[in-house]
């Protein structure tokens, strides 16, 4: 038991449980999480932006001294930043639409997916899905979607779908890493 500096017993201090702390970290993942996956210029480590906004908003010598940021060029006029920089947070600014780039899918959707793969998903992937986006957002080239035919704007490709590519893999051999 504790004591004040008084004298008198202080009251118990109540720690939550593991599992309280568990679900409160889990709480702020998903937040931080879809703070990302529906913001355009962090959705991935990097982003693409217009060469000739670039020059018209900083002037050609912009592109001289972030020679070392840009990524790669495309030959759509566009130029690939890591996410972090000035240039991507001004190019998707407050006024840029927010969004995931897949809308999250339903429980039904995610036990679907599940019945494909063969097994559960841990709870808070199936959050991921449910909660923040279904797929489309995330290092390199992003989570996979649970459901076949989400096709990214100018993509001529659909994303890819993780219980796709496991029904794919399986004739080969190939396990999944769910």
């Amino acid at each position: 038991m504790t004591f004040s500096p008084h004298g008198v017993p202080a009251p118990p201090r109540h720690e939550p449980s593991p599992e309280a702390r568990h679900e409160a970290d889990d709480d702020a993942l998903v937040k931080a999480l879809q703070a990302r996956a529906w913001d355009p210029g962090l959705r991935f480590d990097r982003a693409d932006l217009p060469v000739a906004w670039i020059i018209e908003r900083y002037g050609k010598r912009r592109l001289e001294r972030i020679r070392d940021d840009i990524v790669s060029y495309g030959s759509d006029g566009t130029v690939q930043l890591n996410a972090e920089t000035e240039e991507v947070t001004d190019y998707y600014d407050a006024d840029a639409p927010r969004g995931p780039l897949f809308p999250p899918i339903s429980h039904s959707e995610v036990e679907k997916a599940e019945r494909r793969i063969g097994r559960r998903l841990p709870e808070l992937l199936r959050r991921l899905y449910t909660e923040v986006a279904n797929g489309g957002f995330g290092p390199d080239g992003g989570l996979a979607s649970l459901t076949d035919g989400n096709r990214a704007p100018g993509h001529l490709r659909d994303w890819p779908c993780a219980a796709g590519v496991h029904e794919r893999n399986l004739p080969e051999g190939v396990k999944s890493r769910f």
